[in-house]
C-alpha cells in the first residue's frame, strides 16, 4: 500500500499479535526453549506427584523432540491441557504457526492443503477462515495411534493479503470407530478454539 494511503489513514493496519481462547485447564507454551523447559518443569512434577519418576525421561524426551519439530516449523505457540482430569482427558494439542503465501491466498491455502478438501467460513468479522481435516496413521512406536489434524488458516486483514496465521488442531485417537462420539466432541472443541482468534494490533 502507499505512502499517501498511510498519511490519509486509509491503510489496513498489520496485527502485531493474536488472542485465542483455550479452555481453564489448559497451559499456552512459548515455542522456544523457554517454553519447553515450562512444560518439562510441569511434567516432572506431575509424574512425582502420581509417584512415576520413572516415566519422566521418556516424556521429557518426547516434548524436546516435539519442540524440535515446531522450531523447524517456526511455530509460535502450544497450547494443551495441564490439569490432571477427573474423568478422561482431552488428547490433543493446538499449535500456532505463521503463515507466508506463496502466490494468492486462497490458491496457495489449496495448494498446501495436499489434496483435503478445504471450507471457506466466515470468520465473523467480514473476513475469511480456511479449514480442512486430515487423518493421520502412527508408525514405529505409535503405530496402531491416529491423529485428526484440523487447519485453520486466518489470512491478515485486507483485501489481497499475503500473510496469516495458521491454526492446528492435533486429535490424538484409536481410531475413527473406535473413538466414536468423543471424535466428534474433540473435533467440535477444536473449531470452537480456532473461533475466538481475535487480532491484536498493538
Amino acid at each position: 500500500m502507499s505512502l499517501r494511503d498511510e498519511l490519509l489513514g486509509r491503510a489496513v493496519p498489520t496485527p502485531r499479535g493474536y488472542t485465542l481462547l483455550v479452555p481453564p485447564d489448559w497451559g499456552r507454551f512459548v515455542a522456544d526453549d523457554s517454553g519447553r523447559d515450562e512444560l518439562v518443569s510441569l511434567l516432572r512434577a506431575r509424574f512425582l506427584e502420581v509417584h512415576r519418576p520413572e516415566l519422566f525421561g521418556q516424556a521429557r524426551a518426547a516434548v524436546h523432540q516435539q519442540w524440535e519439530s515446531l522450531r523447524q516449523r517456526g511455530a509460535i505457540e502450544i497450547y494443551m491441557p495441564v490439569v490432571p482430569p477427573v474423568e478422561g482427558g482431552t488428547p490433543m494439542s493446538i499449535v500456532t504457526v505463521p503463515w507466508i503465501a506463496q502466490g494468492a491466498f486462497a490458491d496457495d491455502v489449496q495448494r498446501r492443503a495436499n489434496g483435503a478438501a478445504v471450507e471457506t467460513l466466515d470468520a465473523g468479522d467480514g473476513s475469511s477462515v480456511y479449514r480442512w481435516e486430515t487423518e493421520r496413521e502412527g508408525r514405529g512406536a505409535t503405530e496402531g495411534v491416529f491423529a485428526r489434524e484440523i487447519c485453520y488458516v486466518r489470512p491478515f486483514p485486507g483485501a489481497t493479503p499475503e500473510r496469516g496465521i495458521l491454526v492446528m488442531a492435533s486429535i490424538v485417537h484409536p481410531g475413527i470407530a473406535e473413538a466414536g462420539p468423543a471424535l466428534d466432541g474433540f473435533t467440535a472443541l477444536a473449531d470452537a478454539v480456532a473461533s475466538t482468534l481475535v487480532w491484536r494490533f498493538e
